[in-house]
């Protein structure tokens, strides 16, 4: 069996029981959230399946950077097409669009496990497909911590555990992408803390500004995005005018921030 028809495979049967779990109500039988609960069974499902796709060729950190990376996406996407997708399809026009975002899943399932499967040879040896792998494996990475900041500031939790949560979020996004650096590891695990160390300061100063949950993740994202490109790129090849592109792109961010915010009666700062 070749390795596309195991994603195939992978891919239908975590969608298939995605469908299934979405009709079963476990609060009749457990006092709990069952959309967290949910999303964690088809992401551990998930993963044993990855594992399987992948032919069981792993050991050490990839573990992480592979297996849980990849199964914390797929969390992170069922509990945002559940919490805010999925609330209501009564209508059949919304029934349609919940077939087509399904697909759309499906989809994403399948690409990501390709995906996850060059970055596994390619931490192995070199092979050509590898960039194009890890450009991909940024967008993902880009998405989910946007799905993430915005489910994380929509909770009710307090704000301790959020940026608890929101730095093990940071964490284990960062370590997926330096992890692929042919770099020493020292330096990846200080690069990776640094980027965590700052991400943090800036969600728990900002966790409190007047701004739309919406807005504030896609600041934090921007942020995420800038740091990880000055972080995957070579000092010495980064050229000035992409040093200038994310000058540009974070003084359009900042100002969008200030002009967003609404401070008491006294309205936006700009």
């Amino acid at each position: 069996m070749t390795l596309r028809t195991k994603a195939i495979i992978l891919s239908v049967v975590f969608i298939g029981a995605f469908v299934v779990l979405s009709f079963v109500d476990i609060t009749k039988v457990f006092s709990i959230n069952q959309e967290i609960t949910k999303s964690i069974a088809v992401s551990l499902l998930f993963a044993v399946g990855l594992y399987w796709v992948l032919g069981f060729n792993f050991k050490g950190i990839r573990y992480i950077t592979i297996i849980g990376y990849s199964a914390f996406i797929v969390f992170i996407l069922s509990l945002f097409f559940q919490l805010i997708v999925f609330q209501n399809t009564q209508r059949i026009s919304a029934q349609t669009f919940s077939v087509f975002i399904l697909i759309v899943f499906g989809l994403i399932t399948y690409f990501l496990i390709l995906t996850i499967n060059i970055l596994n040879i390619s931490y192995i040896s070199r092979i050509p497909l590898a960039q194009a792998a890890k450009a991909s494996n940024f967008l993902y990475t880009l998405f989910t911590s946007y799905f993430s900041f915005l489910l994380l500031l929509r909770t009710g939790v307090d704000e301790i555990v959020k940026i608890l949560l929101f730095t093990l979020v940071i964490l284990l996004l960062t370590l997926n992408l330096f992890w692929f650096k042919k770099e020493a590891r020292r330096q990846l695990i200080g690069e990776t803390l640094s980027v965590v160390l700052f991400m943090s300061i800036l969600f728990a100063v900002l966790m409190m500004w007047p701004l739309p949950v919406e807005v504030s993740s896609m600041f934090f994202t921007i942020v995420f995005y800038i740091l990880l490109g000055l972080g995957l790129e070579d000092r010495e090849t980064t050229s000035v005018l992409m040093r200038i592109e994310y000058a540009v792109i974070l003084l359009v961010a900042l100002f969008f921030l200030l002009k967003l915010s609404v401070w008491g009666i006294n309205g936006p700062i700009l």
